[in-house]
């Protein structure tokens, strides 16, 4: 009985704070300012894992990703350029 008593308020605990831990504050994974930076492509070489070849996936990411925003600059730096309205 006192065995019993002993592994349920150790279950108890356990829980506890299995659900609090899931109450923590925003991770840096669902924050769109860490999505943005040149490492958040990283995830992509797990793609190994069924069957793709991650670091090329990475790579090819990463390049579309630099095009883009050096298609961005140019686009910013003609809207600056253009007659003032």
């Amino acid at each position: 009985m006192k065995t019993a008593i002993c592994s349920t308020g150790v279950a108890l605990i356990f829980a506890t704070m299995l659900v609090s831990s899931g109450c923590d504050k925003k991770t840096s994974a669902t924050d769109p300012t860490v999505q943005s930076t040149p490492g958040s492509t990283r995830p992509l070489e797990a793609a190994d894992l069924i069957g793709y070849d991650g670091k090329i996936l990475r790579k090819s990411v990463d390049h579309i990703k630099e095009i883009n925003e050096k298609h961005n600059q140019d686009v910013e730096k003609m809207d600056g350029s253009g007659p003032d309205q």
